[in-house]
C-alpha cells in the first residue's frame, strides 16, 4: 500500500506549479509513516493536505484504514468482512492506485486471511531464508556439484551471511 500511496503523491506533484512542489518537497515519509510515529506537526500537514490534495489525503487515509484492520480483527472472518468493505469503499474513490490495490486484494483474500486463520504467522521467515539461498547462490557461482550445494543449503542457519571486514 505504501508503493500506491507514493504513486498517487508522484502523480499529484506532477500536476504542481512549482511553488506547491516546492511545498510538498521533503514530506515524502510523512505519508509513509504511521500515524502513530508521527509528530505533531507532520499530523496538521497531513490534515491540512487533506483538504488541498483530496486524492493524497484519502489514499493516505485507507493507508491507515489498511493498518487498522490488521490491528483491530480478531478472526479471518472479520478480516475478511473488513478487507470487502475497504475495497468497496477504495473503488468508490476512483483513484486508479487505490482501485489496483483493492484488485490485489481481493485476488489475494484467502492468502492474507490466512494470517488469522494460522495465529498471526507470516512468511516473513521463509524470505529471509530464501534470501539466504540467493545469498549462497551467489557465493557459489561456477560450481557444478548439485549434491554439495544441497548440503550447503541445509547448513544455511548455521551461516553467516554477513559480510567480514
Amino acid at each position: 500500500m505504501n508503493e500506491k500511496l507514493d504513486k498517487v503523491r508522484r502523480r499529484i506533484v506532477s500536476r504542481l506549479d512549482e511553488i506547491q512542489k516546492q511545498q510538498l518537497k521533503g514530506l515524502r515519509f510523512v505519508f509513509l509513516l504511521n500515524n502513530e510515529e508521527l509528530y505533531e506537526d507532520s499530523r496538521s500537514i497531513l490534515r491540512n493536505m487533506r483538504g488541498v490534495l483530496k486524492e493524497l489525503g484519502d489514499a493516505y487515509m485507507f493507508k491507515e484504514a489498511l493498518r487498522c484492520i490488521y490491528l483491530r480483527a480478531n478472526s479471518s472472518y472479520h478480516a475478511k468482512i473488513a478487507f470487502h468493505r475497504w475495497c468497496k469503499m477504495a473503488e468508490e474513490t476512483a483513484i486508479p492506485e487505490l482501485c489496483t490495490m483493492a484488485r490485489i486484494i481481493r485476488d489475494k483474500l484467502n492468502g492474507i486471511s490466512a494470517f488469522w486463520t494460522f495465529h498471526h504467522i507470516s512468511n516473513a521467515s521463509m524470505e529471509g531464508f530464501n534470501n539466504k539461498i540467493r545469498w549462497l547462490i551467489r557465493q557459489a557461482y561456477g560450481f557444478l556439484d548439485r549434491e554439495y550445494f544441497k548440503l550447503k543449503i541445509f547448513q544455511l542457519p548455521e551461516i553467516s551471511s554477513v559480510r567480514q571486514i
